[in-house]
């Protein structure tokens, strides 16, 4: 693995390629992709899904299962995850406008969390939604990092905690946030395509540990 300090290095090096302004008006996207990751043991199971847009139709789904890259190390998820939804987007046979992840987009210490990484990386519209900001300034639903908007955070359901939607690449943070809202489909939290990911990711992981272990009672 490398040192930690050359991944920073890299992940300052992708983050001032990180473009905040709309590429893609709302009103042309036809199809949003979500990736997400679920843990199985020293490896990880990645999904993406397709959705159009705006009926929320999925269009396709792929998984991949590898070795993870690297341990998880707070901060440097990208380098964790990320390669991984990189080779998975180059299986897919649509061609979405925006993509959606898991994580964090420029509100990280080095301004390139996951969705930074991925959205530079393939020159993709791309965001992030998280659980909780770890970098950056909340003044009311604003998500701040010197002083300019990158993000919102949102509530999408009665009772539940609040997500921090923040741009990654030629996106800017209002507009990401405007999509992540048109994209919930009731009771669920998530924005559907990433609500459809990480279900399909953890289905997949428990499927796989099942057979395995059916695979060993048989012998």
């Amino acid at each position: 693995m490398a040192h930690v300090s050359s991944l920073r290095d890299i992940q300052r090096a992708i983050a001032k390629q990180a473009v905040l302004e709309d590429q893609v008006p709302i009103d042309s996207i036809k199809k949003i992709a979500a990736f997400d990751c679920a843990q199985l043991k020293e490896s990880l199971v990645c999904s993406v899904i397709v959705c159009d847009y705006p009926s929320m139709n999925v269009v396709e789904r792929k998984y991949l299962v590898k070795r993870a890259p690297m341990p998880y190390v707070p901060g440097y998820l990208s380098f964790r995850e990320g390669p991984l939804m990189l080779e998975l987007y180059y299986k897919l046979e649509s061609d979405p406008d925006i993509l959606i992840v898991d994580g964090h987009g420029v509100a990280h210490p080095a301004g390139c969390g996951v969705a930074t990484y991925l959205g530079v990386e393939l020159h993709k519209p791309t965001f992030g939604v998280a659980n909780s900001l770890t970098f950056g300034e909340r003044q009311e639903d604003n998500i701040l990092i010197d002083g300019q908007v990158v993000g919102k955070v949102i509530k999408t359901k009665e009772h539940a905690k609040e997500l921090c939607i923040t741009a990654g690449h030629l996106i800017a943070g209002e507009t990401a946030a405007q999509i992540a809202l048109k994209c919930v489909v009731p009771p669920h939290k998530l924005p559907e395509p990433l609500h459809i990911a990480h279900r399909f990711a953890e289905k997949t992981r428990d499927r796989i540990v099942e057979e395995s272990m059916i695979k060993k009672v048989d012998v």
